[in-house]
């Protein structure tokens, strides 16, 4: 299992502090990622000038990026790939993506595929290694591959979120060879918090729980999650979001320490928790 890094706080205020990473501490993160030869990472050409910033550091860079169609309608959505992705190449300072992930399946569950096939074309060109989907919910993957099958599936999994390990699924996409990244490890920040402050919900005291447990095994959180991700065999990468060089090294301090096996008892289908899209912050 690689560790894959996660961007978004390049190029916006993300996560639950809303933190950017400046200038500064960017050059803090490089200084660890160097020597440690995490070259992996995982971006958005809608994340702000994340790209850039990332094409920027002096690394063997292996990037994964995300794309889907824009809100306004394209009269070419060719060109208007070819464009863009283009641009991602030159802001990213490489020839090839070693991922292009479609980052909304409905883009694709269309009765036109016509972003796919795009996509596709430009993988036969070898402009891209692997072609895959980030998905939400599990069932965007059974509408996917009824039709295609894609060499990459990102899939949010964590202490809480455990909706993707039910049924085999994992084991079902590894026997066919699917890639499988974890996103959401954290839980955008909130797993890493030393109280909840998402309000209207039903499973406040499974927070509670999950801290009683870390202090009783005298781990940290971060550990926790990190290594709920590690114990599960059928996992290619995980994407770990941070907003420090602080962070960062406590992440890869952590990921390569023994694995601690934490139990699933903390699983939890409460949408308003486990879906940052629906979190109302008190």
């Amino acid at each position: 299992m690689k560790i894959i890094f996660g961007s978004a706080q390049l190029g916006f205020k993300y996560g639950l502090k809303k933190k950017k990473i400046n200038n500064k501490e960017l050059s803090k993160i490089y200084k660890i990622l160097k020597p440690n030869a995490l070259s992996f990472f995982d971006t958005a050409i809608n994340y702000g000038n994340s790209q850039k910033r990332i094409g920027d550091l002096k690394l063997n860079k292996k990037i994964i990026t995300k794309v889907k169609l824009p809100i306004r309608k394209e009269k070419n959505i060719k060109q208007w790939f070819n464009k863009i992705l283009i641009k991602s190449l030159k802001d990213l300072k490489i020839k090839k993506l070693h991922g292009l992930l479609i980052h909304d399946t409905s883009d694709i569950l269309k009765k036109k595929n016509q972003l796919l096939d795009d996509i596709l074309e430009l993988k036969k060109k070898k402009l891209i290694s692997k072609v895959g989907i980030s998905v939400y919910e599990v069932n965007e993957i059974n509408q996917v591959l009824r039709f295609w099958k894609p060499d990459i599936i990102q899939i949010p999994l964590n202490i809480f979120d455990q909706r993707f390990l039910q049924k085999d699924l994992l084991k079902k996409l590894k026997k066919q060879n699917i890639e499988i990244h974890v996103r959401s490890c954290f839980l955008k920040g909130l797993l890493l918090q030393n109280q909840l402050k998402i309000g209207n919900l039903k499973s406040k005291n499974l927070f509670k729980k999950f801290i009683f447990w870390c202090n009783s095994k005298k781990i940290t959180q971060l550990t926790a999650c990190l290594h709920f991700i590690k114990k599960i065999k059928y996992i290619d990468g995980v994407i770990v979001g941070f907003d420090s060089a602080k962070q960062l090294r406590e992440i890869i301090h952590s990921f390569r320490k023994k694995l601690v096996l934490v139990p699933d008892d903390f699983a939890n289908n409460e949408k308003k928790l486990i879906d940052p899209r629906k979190w109302k912050i008190n």
